[in-house]
């Protein structure tokens, strides 16, 4: 995953993160990514550096058991432990709570827990914020979000409170409204001053005959509900609720007062559905849509996997490619546990071809490839068998 931003002539990269996944796990923009590790970079004029490690285990069932944070320290040039995050599971398998720890230089201090409670049809019925007492060694209750559905198993209300003093007092609440076909229509929220529910702001949303959301409204409560931004979508992917087209607009409440336009965002996929860019650009003074400084672009990369990747890696067939970053010469070992030729290919981060070449028959191949003709930024290795594939990613930095 990779964001970009417009300098006012070209789109230069920000940030860029990888996810490697192993077994049936797999990643998905939409729900729980379940990666092994990511990776994430930061670009500056000096090329990708190092900002975050991320370390996720599971249990059997393929839920995620921890959640490891570490920091790139430019001093020593090592990864540092920073942060934990612990996932308790109850019998039912539903997330009961989730600790989160920080590191203190020799051992993970408990910070603050999220105890969950389920009603009896899953449903999630609250979710109460707890911070760490060092003084008594125990998590003391600081707020909790009560949750409220109706038959249909829509969320109408979601009430929040702080515990002062052991007691809990209203802060906030949600209230939400659906459509006949169980699409939400309005969510408002609203904040308690002492003695009644005063409305704060709310979010509407419209939809045509064939369920596609088409418009996005940003309201606040000023003595009645003023306009402040909408979404318009249109350009739907047949078959699908996707937009392609996504024009962001801001109410003009001094001169026009109507809808002006401030950014158009594009959105391709692909033959999934799943996103693989979003790209912004402005609207100028002459009343047309063109790239500006500031507009931001984002991708996302997938890899395909199949059968014969989980055979190799079941049965210890992988490839380490390293150094990362390299700044040079980029080391590459294969090991097959069936002989055979393979292709290697490396891809830019828009998914350009720059190097391809093929491997003769064996089980074993190394290699050392200069990367000095390429630019700086993050790339992707795949190598393919005829009894397997690998896809690493790669980071070159000058």
């Amino acid at each position: 995953m990779a964001h970009w931003t417009n300098n006012g002539a070209s789109f230069t990269p920000v940030d860029s993160t990888s996810y490697s996944y192993t077994g049936s796990r797999g990643g998905d923009l939409n729900h729980t990514l379940k990666y092994d590790n990511a990776t994430q970079w930061m670009f500056d004029t000096g090329g990708a550096h190092n900002q975050w490690y991320y370390i996720q285990t599971f249990d059997a069932s393929d839920r995620i058991t921890s959640q490891v944070a570490e920091q790139w320290n430019n001093a020593t040039s090592t990864w540092d432990l920073f942060s934990n995050i612990l996932f308790i599971y109850g019998v039912n398998g539903r997330d009961t709570a989730s600790i989160f720890q920080t590191w203190n230089g020799s051992s993970w201090t408990p910070v603050s827990q999220d105890v969950f409670t389920y009603f009896s049809n899953g449903k999630l019925q609250s979710d109460q914020y707890q911070t760490w007492n060092s003084l008594t060694t125990a998590f003391d209750a600081t707020s909790q979000k009560t949750f409220y559905y109706d038959p249909s198993g829509n969320l109408i209300n979601e009430t929040d409170n702080n515990f002062v003093g052991g007691s809990p007092i209203y802060t906030n609440q949600w209230v939400n409204t659906f459509t006949s076909a169980n699409q939400l229509s309005t969510s408002t929220q609203n904040n308690w001053n002492g003695s009644t529910w005063v409305p704060v702001t709310r979010t509407v949303s419209t939809y045509d005959t064939s369920g596609n959301l088409i418009n996005f409204v940003n309201q606040a409560y000023d003595t009645a509900w003023v306009n402040l931004t909408q979404h318009v979508y249109s350009n739907f992917v047949p078959g699908t609720h996707l937009p392609q087209t996504d024009i962001l607009q801001h109410w003009d409440a001094t001169s026009t007062f109507a809808w002006a336009n401030t950014t158009m965002y594009t959105n391709t996929y692909n033959s999934y559905n799943q996103l693989t860019s979003k790209t912004g650009q402005s609207w100028n003074i002459v009343g047309v849509f063109e790239f500006a400084a500031g507009d931001p672009m984002t991708n996302y990369h997938y890899g395909t996997y199949t059968s014969a990747v989980n055979n190799v890696s079941n049965t210890g067939g992988d490839a380490k490619v390293y150094p990362v970053p390299t700044t040079g010469l980029l080391h590459i070992d294969v090991k097959w546990d069936v002989a055979q030729t393979a292709s290697i290919t490396i891809f830019d981060a828009q998914g350009r071809t720059v190097r391809q070449w093929s491997t003769p028959e064996g089980t074993d191949y190394r290699s050392a490839v200069s990367v000095d003709d390429l630019a700086a930024g993050m790339y992707f290795l795949k190598i393919s068998g005829a009894q397997g594939q690998v896809v690493k990613s790669i980071v070159v930095s000058h």
